[in-house]
């Protein structure tokens, strides 16, 4: 049945939700559904078969599926989490509860009760608000706006277990770059985005840099993260900001073009792709010798790796 067809949620800043089935050209095919609300949508978590809209006045609204398995969009359960002045941005799903980011506040959302059953600050700074959340096994780790640290936390103590400032290995992938150009990234160094993939945290700069580092274990009753964690430089990155960290998962069949063969064995390899978005691609080993720098700088570009 079409009803039952994968889809894909994308939420404006007008407050419009449309819903396409994953399979459609959503450039020549008009959306499935067009859910309107009062505010601006800004994050969409799919998460126990349920849809969560965090919304700008503060609510988060929950779609369920009714009895025939069909999206019941014209009736949401709203749970009011934040406020207008502090309003959800961000979300992730963790070991079954729903972290949400107010500002430097996080409130921890039971999807069963859908209550919040505790918050906790993400930061002692009041005026910096929490930008990126990214999640592995019992830890969260966090960045603040205009701010070049990032935090880790457990996810059930909510204990912070240590903190990483990636300003030193940015300026060592910059060392190439222009005076001007290095001086001026490193004076508005920023964490923009966050990714955790498989057993390395990538980093998203607003320098473009992109950098990865080893993910600590976090266990039950770990309350601190002791071992310095090595941040490195990844030699691809983007001329102006990383806008965005994502990974996609495939399945490949490796063997898959012996059609004919009489052997029915076959094995299933995942095919890891971690993509990051932003303006601009940059050679960090050549920033400064590169004949081509500058000319595609405000370009959009995809930057693929296998992992």
């Amino acid at each position: 049945c079409d009803h039952l067809q994968p889809t894909m949620w994308l939420g404006t800043e007008d407050g419009c939700i449309h819903v396409y089935n994953s399979s459609d050209n959503i450039r020549i095919k008009k959306n499935k559904i067009k859910i309107q609300h009062g505010s601006s949508v800004h994050s969409i978590i799919y998460l126990d078969n349920r849809v969560f809209v965090s919304l700008a006045n503060g609510d988060i609204s929950v779609y369920m599926r009714d009895s025939n398995g069909v999206w019941n969009t014209s009736q949401p359960y709203t749970v009011t989490v934040g406020s207008v002045a502090n309003p959800v941005t961000r979300m992730v799903p963790i070991s079954g509860k729903l972290w949400c980011s107010c500002h430097n506040t996080i409130k921890v959302l039971n999807i069963s009760t859908l209550s919040v059953e505790h918050q906790f600050s993400g930061s002692g700074e009041t005026q910096r608000s929490i930008s990126c959340m990214a999640v592995s096994g019992l830890g969260v780790w966090l960045s603040l706006q205009h701010s070049a640290v990032i935090r880790l936390f457990h996810a059930a103590s909510y204990d912070c277990l240590g903190e990483v400032n990636i300003a030193p290995a940015v300026t060592k992938m910059l060392a190439s770059c222009d005076d001007i150009i290095r001086q001026h990234k490193a004076a508005c160094l920023r964490v923009t985005s966050l990714l955790a993939s498989q057993d390395l945290l990538w980093v998203g700069t607003s320098a473009g840099v992109i950098l990865t580092m080893p993910l600590p274990h976090v266990s039950a009753t770990t309350t601190k993260i002791s071992q310095a964690l090595q941040v490195t430089g990844v030699p691809h990155g983007h001329t102006g900001h990383v806008r965005f960290l994502t990974v996609v998962e495939s399945t490949s069949q490796r063997g898959e073009t012996k059609r004919f063969s009489h052997t029915k064995e076959s094995t299933v390899h995942p095919r890891v792709l971690v993509i990051s978005g932003g303006d601009g691609y940059e050679d960090f080993r050549s920033a400064g010798v590169s004949e081509v720098a500058g000319r595609e700088d405000s370009t959009n570009h995809l930057l693929l790796w296998q992992t």
